[in-house]
C-alpha cells in the first residue's frame, strides 16, 4: 500500500490531482489517498506514513513554505512535493529542499509526465523503504530513511544508528539485522549508502558536512572519519549523490 497525502485548501484542484495520479499509477489499487486542507491539519497527522506529500505552497493560514519547513523539523524523509500557480522561490526553498515542483498552469500532459517520475521514484523508495531488526529481542521494522549510519557487530551481523529523534526510544540496547555490509549495500542500493570507513556505512542523506581536506563528515551532528582508501571512492559516490539530488530538485 502507498499512503499518498495532498495538502491544499483548493478541494477542486485535490480532487483533479487525484484523478491524474490514479491515471498515472499501475498500482491503483495500492493507493490509498489522505486529503488535508491546510497545513496545520497535514502537521497533526501521521506524516511518517506517508510516502509521498502533495503540498500546495499558497493557502491560507500557514502558508506550504512554513508547512514544509516544519515537516523538516519533525525529520519527515518521505518525497515533498510543492505545488504552485507560479514558482517564486524564497529564503525557506533552501531549507525545504522538495523532490519536485508541480506548476497548476502547465498542461495535463505536463502534469501526468511530472507525476509518473514522482511515481516512479515513490515506488523505487519504497522497496527499500524497511528493515526488520532486532531490538532487545523484540522484532521491530525500521525506516531506512532514519538509518543514519551502521556498524559491525561481533556476530557478523550489524548495529543500526538511527537519527537522534527516533533513536531516543532505543536507548536501552542495540538494534541488530543480520546481514553483513556487502548484503545491506545490495538492499539498500537505491537509498544512497556508502562506505568512507571500514567500520560503518553512512545514509547520504543524512551527510550535512564533507571536508576531504580534514577527512571527516558529520551525520546528523556526529563527526565521523573518512579512511583515506576509502576518500577517492567515497568524494565520487558524494559526488553522484549531490549532482542526482540537484537534478531531483530542479
Amino acid at each position: 500500500m502507498y499512503n499518498i497525502a495532498i495538502c491544499d485548501d483548493d478541494k477542486n484542484y485535490i480532487y483533479e490531482l487525484k484523478k491524474i495520479i490514479m491515471e498515472c499509477s499501475e498500482k491503483e489499487k495500492e493507493l490509498k489517498f489522505f486529503e488535508f486542507i491546510s497545513g496545520d491539519s497535514l502537521l497533526k497527522s501521521n506524516i511518517d506514513d506517508m510516502d509521498v506529500i502533495f503540498l500546495d505552497i499558497q493557502m491560507r493560514g500557514m502558508n506550504g513554505n512554513e508547512t514544509a519547513v516544519k515537516l523538516n523539523e519533525l525529520g519527515y524523509k518521505g518525497i515533498l512535493v510543492q505545488c504552485s500557480g507560479i514558482y517564486n522561490p524564497t529564503p525557506e526553498t533552501i531549507k525545504i529542499s522538495p523532490y519536485r515542483y508541480l506548476l497548476k498552469q502547465d498542461s495535463r500532459q505536463k502534469t501526468m509526465s511530472e507525476v509518473k517520475e514522482i511515481l516512479a521514484h515513490m515506488i523505487k523508495n519504497k522497496q527499500c523503504y524497511e528493515i526488520e531488526g532486532s531490538y532487545l529481542r523484540e522484532k521491530i521494522k525500521f525506516r531506512v530513511a532514519d538509518i543514519v549510519y551502521i556498524t559491525h557487530h561481533p556476530k557478523g551481523s550489524s548495529v543500526l544508528h538511527l537519527c537522534s529523534e527516533k533513536a531516543k526510544r532505543y536507548s536501552e540496547g542495540n538494534i541488530i539485522v543480520p546481514y553483513g555490509f556487502d548484503e545491506l549495500l545490495e538492499m539498500f542500493e537505491s537509498a544512497d549508502f556508502a562506505v568512507p570507513h571500514n567500520s560503518y556505512m553512512v545514509n547520504l542523506h543524512h551527510v550535512s558536512t564533507f571536508d576531504p581536506k580534514k577527512e571527516i563528515i558529520v551525520a546528523d551532528g556526529k563527526i565521523m572519519t573518512i579512511s583515506r582508501g576509502k576518500k577517492e571512492e567515497f568524494f565520487k559516490e558524494f559526488a553522484n549523490y549531490t549532482r542526482k539530488k540537484y537534478k531531483e530538485k530542479f
